[in-house]
């Protein structure tokens, strides 16, 4: 059982999500040192909506924050992949929504990936600030103690910053941003009004840098960093139904 002194809501669900629906998928991937209580909200909604979906909990997340220290980024997209590849056994279509980190996973995925339907990139974390600092600091300390008041939203996940973990985000974010030339797929990039945490041209560098022709950002008055559990959740949604059944965006 995970240590509640480290855990936000440790009561909240956060383990692997797969639910069975018709033959279009949706990959859902959370944020770092969160859990899939991150996505869940969303997710039932578009299960709701008749789609099958899979979320996985990516190693070192759920458990202790030096379960974190111990994981590597490729870890993390392994995991990823396979439950990818197992809803890609079940559908003839699949869209991945990733969350902050989750986001930068989901770029990964789809260089590798190229017949991936279409990309809803929630606040993306291809670029934070000082992240860069945490592999220094990890040489002096395993964690980092997270600021802040709670916001009171249904998020599950560590009360700490594992530092080493960190680091590894950084390596990939530095690896993503030199692959986004190989996005081709459509592509919405949802962005928060009162996020603190990414750096505020994180969606200009994802939007300049692909390929994709359509390509669109959506910019929610009201959200902080985690917009799938915000106030503006069903917004949010609608735009994720719209992208998934309607036209294509166009080109901005």
């Amino acid at each position: 059982m995970p240590n509640k002194n480290f855990m936000k809501n440790a009561h909240l669900e956060g383990d692997d999500i797969n639910w069975q629906g018709n033959n279009t998928g949706v990959l859902l991937i959370h944020g770092f040192t969160a859990t899939t209580a991150e996505v869940r909200l969303m997710a039932e909604k578009l299960h709701s909506a008749g789609f099958s979906i899979s979320a996985p909990l990516l190693p070192g997340h759920g458990t202790h924050p030096d379960d974190l220290n111990r994981a590597t980024w490729h870890q993390w997209l392994q995991k990823v992949k396979q439950s990818y590849e197992t809803l890609l056994r079940q559908c003839g279509q699949i869209y991945v929504i990733g969350e902050s980190m989750g986001a930068v996973l989901a770029i990964e995925l789809a260089t590798q990936h190229p017949e991936i339907a279409g990309l809803m990139l929630f606040a993306p974390a291809i670029k934070v600030k000082n992240l860069w600092f945490s592999k220094l600091l990890s040489l002096f300390k395993p964690h980092l103690e997270k600021s802040g008041d709670d916001d009171g939203l249904p998020w599950k996940g560590y009360t700490l910053y594992p530092l080493k973990a960190a680091a590894e985000m950084y390596q990939m974010q530095k690896h993503a941003r030199t692959q986004l030339g190989k996005i081709k797929q459509p592509l919405l990039v949802f962005t928060g009004a009162y996020d603190t945490t990414i750096a505020p041209d994180s969606a200009k560098i994802i939007l300049g840098g692909t390929e994709s022709v359509h390509k669109c950002h959506l910019h929610m008055p009201k959200s902080s960093h985690v917009i799938l559990i915000d106030q503006e959740l069903d917004q949010a949604f609608e735009h994720a139904l719209a992208f998934i059944n309607g036209p294509k965006l166009q080109k901005p």
